[in-house]
């Protein structure tokens, strides 16, 4: 099964990669003015990104699309 993602036209305000309706709505939780991607936001609070998302179901019931 080839799994799918919804890119956006917007870019992680950190490392400059093109982001995913996933990282702009976890780029909420922490309140960042301009949305950063999954990975730089793991790396900020030094995880790895399968655990932020873990994280992120477990606390705050947001579940990642079938595209990530």
């Amino acid at each position: 099964m080839e799994l799918k993602e919804k890119w956006l036209d917007e870019y992680c305000n950190s490392c400059g990669r093109q982001i995913s309706t996933w990282d702009k709505r976890i780029s909420k939780v922490p309140a960042y003015k301009y949305p950063c991607c999954e990975d730089c936001i793991a790396k900020e609070y030094d995880m790895e990104p399968e655990a932020l998302r873990r994280r992120m179901e477990n606390v705050f019931g947001m579940r990642p699309c079938l595209g990530l």
